[in-house]
């Protein structure tokens, strides 16, 4: 029996990148990881150790430093078509470069009660992007993972199946809570980026708290729905929403009612809703 190269990539991950831009008022600062991808033929690397076609990861790491150098302050979008660009210029025999980026944003410290010019404190989610580029195009998709949202009242979930495993109730008003992880792709590039991403992610999370939740499914839908409505230029959107549970606390023990006013917050088990909401074409 003989044995063929099935799909192969290559590439480095975990590419950390921080910049300081210095202006003459203030400092602007960035925080990325990068993770950089090929694929194409590279079936004489694997099978008879011939590097020739091989660009080194450690050349990607370079790469990624000193554009980030030159093009300093530009949205990771942006800088991920810059970085896919150069690496298929690198290396001949590769018909695809992706470059994943997660930024974690940094807020200004308020001192004085104004924005302070060089402190920052770390903002509690983190923004993506991701582009993939082959010879002939490029696709380009953003998002924001671990954005917490919690909302106390206008959820329920309730109608679903009930076999002999089923214990949960049904309710008509729990805590609702999710780490929301999103991924857009735009309808083409050129983008003001950074002000696309700022307006789906709060278009999501108005929604979020706005939505009259019959469950996570329905409130990721609305979320998707809205997205799309007021960001036109991004095709779909795709959501994972793991289903932050809280549970409500029997008192009874202790000769006390409990009217949704004592939880116990658990991290796992959880439910996990993903779904992907898409722009209709007619």
């Amino acid at each position: 029996m003989g044995a063929g190269l099935g799909h192969d990539r290559y590439g480095k991950s975990g590419i950390r990148v921080a910049t300081v831009r210095r202006h003459d008022d203030r400092h602007d600062f960035s925080d990325w990881t990068v993770d950089v991808r090929l694929e194409g033929d590279f079936l004489a690397a694997h099978v008879d150790g011939d590097n020739t076609e091989i660009l080194p990861t450690d050349t990607m790491r370079g790469a990624t430093y000193a554009l980030a150098k030159e093009h300093s302050g530009v949205e990771i979008e942006e800088f991920g078509l810059l970085l896919t660009e150069y690496l298929l210029g690198a290396a001949p025999a590769a018909t695809l470069a992706e470059v994943s980026i997660e930024e974690q944003p940094w807020e200004r410290i308020e001192a004085g009660g104004e924005p302070h010019s060089h402190a920052f404190t770390r903002a509690a989610y983190r923004r993506t992007a991701r582009v993939t580029r082959t010879r002939e195009d490029a696709d380009v998709s953003a998002g924001v993972a671990d954005l917490v949202l919690l909302k106390t009242t206008d959820s329920a979930f309730r109608g679903f199946i009930k076999d002999r495993y089923t214990t949960l109730p049904e309710t008509d008003d729990r805590i609702l809570a999710t780490s929301m992880t999103a991924e857009w792709r735009y309808e083409r590039t050129g983008l003001d980026y950074r002000k696309v991403a700022d307006e789906a992610r709060r278009i999501a999370m108005e929604t979020f708290a706005r939505h009259d939740s019959k469950s996570m499914q329905h409130t990721l839908y609305a979320m998707g729905e809205a997205v799309l409505e007021g960001c036109p230029n991004v095709a779909e959107i795709r959501f994972m929403l793991p289903n932050l549970h809280h549970i409500e606390v029997d008192l009874s023990p202790y000769g006390m009612e409990n009217h949704g006013e004592v939880f116990v917050a658990t991290d796992r088990p959880f439910g996990l809703i993903e779904g992907t909401v898409v722009r209709r074409t007619s």
